[in-house]
């Protein structure tokens, strides 16, 4: 059975009961003993000090300061003992008379009669002394056991955090409020890196497309370029037909509509970065039936064999239809477009991820788009006829519906392409 954790008052509580109950038994056992002790300071009490005038049988009187003992509780004189020089007399014959009786405690002599005081004294003192190390003790354990630790951890949390540095754990030395305190700040600092890290990443696919498409701009413009220097070398050698123009022209036309189809492109992976999955009740099994039928059109169209198998019982799902519809069309027209005679298709749902996987036979992703595959720019096109923004665009709505895309070669030639969503079946 998991034990429940305690809370900081419980604990604080607790410290201060055990600390009540070492302070009552220290104070109990030293008031027991200055007992004791005093008790043996204290003369026999069949010995008390007398100051006695005696008569002895010739009439003679004599007084004496000292000891008497009395025998067996009998109030009889025995002997008397003179303090001073430890004499005895034997007075058991001799008449005598008290003339007074003085307390024990303070006829035993100064330094027992000092020790006697002391004792007395410490019988108050030490019980409040010990209460107020008690109390000292117990606040600077507290707070260096359950308090100091803690307090240290979320400092020092806080510190990594103003100066921007995520790449370190917050510890949990308790399992009291601090300590949840703590695993509230380890997961606010896991959430503020994997939302950095996210944005890293999106700003570095967003500069390498960036690059990526200066780079393949180049292309037209320079096309562009020689094409007109081309005819102004013709018509500087009075060369310039009607057919050489007209050529010049159709370049011309062809190189601006691909650079329209870059900025359009460009446009659509900016606007889409906005989109929110329209997440509804789908029959699953129906669905991607009907999707598969729908992009086995692409392939039909190029003359190439369409394999498809849907490994996924009849059930129903929330899903974003759009989304999928999307990215399939995407990653299925770029495999039609590399195939040599076949693309296979293939769904599967396992532990609530729905994985789409298209495969061709054609020459498969070369080494350097393997490297990339993390990237947010994909392009196998050294040309710049065909950007690969599809993939990148593909990419970021698998994403955003919880999945997405992984590619790969086939151990028997060809492409393949994993698409995957987080759906939940109902």
């Amino acid at each position: 059975m998991k034990r429940k954790p305690r809370s900081l008052k419980s604990e604080f509580f607790a410290a201060v009961l055990a600390t009540l109950l070492a302070v009552a038994a220290a104070s109990a056992l030293t008031v027991f003993g200055l007992w004791r002790f005093r008790a043996w300071l204290l003369p026999d009490p069949n010995e008390v000090t007398l100051r006695v005038r005696v008569t002895s049988e010739d009439g003679e009187e004599r007084e004496f300061s000292g000891r008497l003992e009395i025998d067996g509780g009998e109030m009889r004189l025995t002997r008397l003992i003179k303090s001073e020089n430890e004499s005895v007399y034997d007075v058991s014959d001799a008449a005598f008379s008290a003339e007074s009786v003085d307390s024990g405690a303070r006829l035993t002599g100064p330094r027992r009669r000092a020790a006697y005081v002391a004792a007395g004294a410490a019988m108050v003192g030490l019980p409040m002394a010990y209460s107020l190390a008690g109390v000292l003790l117990c606040a600077v354990r507290f707070y260096r056991k359950r308090l100091s630790p803690a307090i240290t951890a979320l400092d020092d949390a806080a510190r990594h955090i103003s100066e921007q540095d995520l790449d370190f754990t917050v510890p949990c030395p308790t399992r009291n409020e601090l300590g949840r305190l703590c695993l509230s700040f380890e997961r606010m600092r896991a959430a503020l890196y994997d939302n950095n890290l996210r944005l890293w990443r999106t700003l570095e696919g967003r500069r390498t497309m960036q690059a990526s498409v200066a780079h393949d701009l180049r292309n037209p413009i320079a096309i562009m370029e020689g094409t007109v220097e081309h005819v102004r070398a013709l018509e500087d050698a009075g060369a310039l037909t009607p057919e050489a123009l007209r050529s010049s022209l159709s370049v011309l036309a062809e190189t601006s509509k691909r650079m329209e189809r870059y900025t359009d492109c460009i446009r659509d992976l900016d606007a889409i970065e906005d989109i929110e999955p329209d997440i509804r009740e789908t029959a699953l099994s129906e669905f991607l039936v009907g999707a598969a039928e729908s992009v086995r059109v692409i392939a039909d169209a190029k003359g190439l064999d369409t394999d498809i198998r849907c490994d996924v019982a009849d059930c129903r799902a929330m899903l974003d239809r759009e989304i999928f519809y999307r990215v399939l069309e995407n990653v299925f027209s770029n495999a039609a477009r590399y195939a040599k005679s076949r693309v296979t298709l293939e769904f599967e749902l396992r532990s609530g991820v729905l994985a789409a996987r298209v495969a061709d036979d054609g020459p498969g992703f070369s080494a350097r788009m393997l490297r990339k595959k993390n990237s947010l720019y994909y392009s196998e096109d050294e040309a710049g006829g065909h950007m690969g923004l599809g993939l990148a665009t593909s990419r970021i709505l698998c994403e955003k519906h919880g999945g997405g895309i992984a590619l790969a070669n086939r151990p028997e030639g060809g492409a393949e392409v994993t698409m995957t969503f987080a759906v939940r079946v109902l």
